[in-house]
Order: structure tokens, then sequence, then C-alpha cells
């Protein structure tokens, strides 16, 4: 393992858990030196090295340490399919709708979910239902997609990002002018990266709607072992009868380990500033929407700053700690305990 993973290996965010009703995250200073001295002569300093390079060498050692006790990537069977029906941990189609995802799950995204954690807003497409589903289907299971921005902060690098972000506080504690907005870049041909998703179901449901599932991650069907059990990913749509949205709902199979690198990607969020993502299957959906180049539904949720003037930014929280705003919570976070309690 390379020493960059091992310090990936000591970032890990642990989420809390909560329930959801369902269908409706060289030890020691080196030592000084001091030479042997000749009969009748005096003896030679000791001449302590510098503290930054004892620093240094400690922190190489500890991350040796760390690499040599973080365990290599290995191969695993691909885990079991989830049951299919209205349990809350089922995937398919019911009653025209499908399921939420529960608040403990950490790499899950529906349109169904309220929570900012889980909450995706349906895709939009322009033109006929069946040549939308068509080009689904093509590029879900390895077609060509037109390249769109870099898959960071909208199409921004993070060094950037954190540049921008890192001036634009100072310009507001200094009453400074604000820093210029960095640009967005867009992805190389040699980034271009084909989707191996198998489909595994698709019908027409009593209502009208076409519903499609499909399995990522397990190239096109054909590996039975994977280093990262979390990228299986079930992935559901559904095209609503008469109108242009799709529905979705993604998860995977196996948690995320959710270091950097191996589950996890810094993400920037309006209310929380930069935090660690851990929802794979969310970011798999998002990078299939930008290469369909659909669009999102417009929908208003109460958790973002963008639509309810109570839900705080990151800003509000540094500068204002003491607003009430900062004490907002939005809906989908505190579900009432089974009983009552």
């Amino acid at each position: 393992m390379s020493l960059t993973a091992a310090l990936q290996a000591s970032q890990t965010w642990r989420p809390s858990s909560k329930p959801i009703p369902r269908r409706s995250a060289l030890a020691g200073p080196v030592a000084a030196r001091a030479a042997a001295a000749a009969p009748g002569e005096a003896p030679e300093q000791a001449r302590p090295r510098p503290a930054s390079r004892r620093v240094l060498l400690s922190g190489a050692a500890a991350l040796l340490a760390a690499a040599a006790a973080a365990p290599a990537a290995q191969a695993v069977p691909v885990p079991p399919a989830p049951a299919t029906g209205d349990c809350p941990e089922c995937i398919g189609e019911v009653n025209e709708t499908l399921n939420a995802c529960t608040l403990d799950s950490v790499s899950c995204t529906s349109t169904l979910n309220d929570d900012e954690g889980h909450f995706a807003a349906p895709w939009q497409f322009d033109g006929d239902r069946d040549a939308a589903v068509a080009r689904l289907l093509e590029v879900v299971t390895g077609g060509n997609y037109e390249l769109g921005l870099i898959e960071s902060f909208g199409g921004i690098k993070q060094t950037d990002a954190a540049v921008y972000i890192a001036k634009g506080v100072l310009a507001v504690a200094t009453g400074g002018d604000m820093p210029e907005q960095p640009k967005r870049q867009r992805k190389s041909a040699a980034q271009f990266v084909p989707f191996d998703g198998e489909v595994i179901e698709r019908r027409t449901t009593a209502g009208g709607a076409e519903y499609i599932r499909v399995v990522l991650g397990t190239k096109g069907g054909a590996a039975t072992d994977v280093e990262d059990p979390s990228a299986v990913i079930d992935a559901e749509f559904l095209f609503l009868s008469g109108d242009n949205l799709v529905n979705i709902r993604a998860s995977s199979r196996a948690e995320p380990e959710g270091r950097l690198g191996s589950g996890g990607q810094l993400a920037l969020s309006l209310r929380e500033g930069f935090v660690i993502d851990r929802n794979v299957a969310r970011r798999e959906m998002e990078r299939l929407r930008t290469a369909l180049n659909w669009e999102l539904a417009p929908v208003i949720a109460d958790f973002s700053p963008a639509f309810n003037a109570e839900a705080p930014t990151i800003f509000d929280k540094v500068f204002d700690p003491w607003n009430r705003r900062n004490q907002f919570q939005p809906s989908g976070v505190a579900y009432p305990a089974e009983g009552g309690k």
C-alpha cells in the first residue's frame, strides 16, 4: 500500500444512524550521537538533529507502520441482490412508485426520500419517452456518451474551490474584494469511463409507467468477484406515464468503507462546508444523469438554503454562531422511534 493510501486509511467519517418510516453518513525522538573520544581528548559534542528533521522521521515511521498494518484490497464475491417487494430494504416497483432509503443506509439515493443525505430530484428528459428509455439502456450498458464537466464541485477542481472559499472567507472577514470565481473544466477524452450496467428487469406497469432495473459494478454481469462491494449498485428507473419525468432509486449492496479514495470523496455542502461524501450510489447516479445530458426537475426542498430562508448556510454557522437559524432541523431527519418513544 502507498503512503498516500495509508494517510487516507485514517480519514473515516461515521455518521449517526436514524430510523425512517417506510414506503408512502520510529516512535520516540532521535537520540543525539557522540563520537568515541581518543585517550586524552575531549569527547566531541553531541549534535541533536533539528526538530523539523525529527518530526519528518517520526512521521515517515508512522506512515510505514500504518501502511504495514492496513490490509490490501482483496477481491470478494459479488454481494447477493436485495429482496424484491414491499419491505423496508426491498427494491422494485410497487403501486407505481419506488422505495425510499432508510436513514441508516449510507450509500443510497431515492426520489422518495425527503432528507438531504438521500434525496434525489427526479430526472427530466426532452422528447419521446421510448427514445429516452432506449438512450438510457444504451449508455448504462456501455454505450458512448458526450463527456461533460469534471466530477467535482460542479466542474470545478477541488483545489480551485478550496482556494476560492478560503479567499472569500478572508475577504468577508477583512472587508476586501471577493475573489474571481473559478472556471469550470470539462473532461478530456482520456477520462471517458463507460458504464458497465446489466439490465435485470424491464416491464410496463399497470398504470403505464416503464420500470427498469440495472445492476452496475459487475462488468455487465461478467464479474463474480469485486474489490469494492459498495460499487455494486442496484439502480431503478421509473419513467412516468404521459410525462417526461424519471423517478430513480439506487443503493449499494454493501456499505462503503468511507476512506478518501475508497468509497469516500471530498464534497462541498452549502450547509456543512467540506464533508466526506460516502454515498457512492448517489454519485454514480449523478454521473449517469450527466452522461445522458438530462436535467434535474425543479424541487423545493426544505433543507436547502436556496429555497428555505430558515435553513442556515455554512457562513451563517461560522460568522453568526448564535443565530436561531443554526438550530434548524429539516424534515426527514428526526422521525419518531417505534412505539412513540
